[in-house]
């Protein structure tokens, strides 16, 4: 970590993690996981299983990291880097939505780097992002969607307290097998009883 990116913006703290702005210093772990890491197999294989990239594909991740690192980010953020306490990268969280809900946003997230899967940090990372983009908007609701072969992703939206809303069957095949997509949701309000619940 450069010294001078000790100061990144740090949006939520949680027990063993943070999510915060990205940093310049993390490009080589962002380009190292466009062709490494479990998560590529569980987030549409079909689009990111690259296994290796040519000088021009890094060259091209870079300068767009880059780029939007030096950008003035929104408010609420679209994207965060999940890192350690120790502000190492792990992977990031992000929202999108479609121009006709605006109401209505869907979140994503990826831990890419193995050795801290399974450790509830996804879940932690993601209940973060979830009460930040609630805490720091209007948006009435928050939808996550995922596929059958995401077993991890399914048991994390069902922690967080995420409603099951139905299932789109066997949507995509993807090495011989018929995958569904799986969608959930979390209203405004059941977020909020959620966290008085904790208190």
């Amino acid at each position: 970590m450069n010294p001078r990116d000790s100061k990144a913006f740090v949006i939520a703290r949680g027990d063993k993690t943070i999510l915060r702005d990205r940093l310049p210093s993390d490009v080589d772990s962002f380009i190292r996981w466009q062709t490494h890491g479990e998560w590529r197999e569980y987030d549409a294989p079909w689009e990111s299983m690259r296994t290796t990239l040519t000088e021009e594909d890094q060259g091209q991740i870079r300068a767009k990291f880059l780029a939007e690192c030096a950008q003035d980010q929104p408010w609420p953020r679209k994207r965060a880097i999940v890192a350690t306490l120790e502000n190492e990268p792990l992977g990031w969280v992000n929202r999108y939505a479609d121009k006709r809900f605006p109401d209505a946003w869907l979140v994503g997230i990826n831990i890419c780097e193995d050795a801290y899967l399974n450790r509830g940090i996804g879940t932690e990372a993601l209940g973060l992002w979830i009460d930040y983009l609630f805490s720091n908007s209007g948006v009435h609701r928050i939808g996550l969607d995922t596929w059958s072969l995401n077993p991890r992703m399914v048991r994390v939206a069902e922690e967080l307290g995420f409603v099951y809303e139905g299932t789109e069957r066997e949507l995509i095949e993807w090495q011989g097998e018929w995958l569904d997509r799986v969608h959930f949701g979390m209203l405004r309000r059941e977020w909020v009883e959620k966290r008085q619940q904790r208190i």
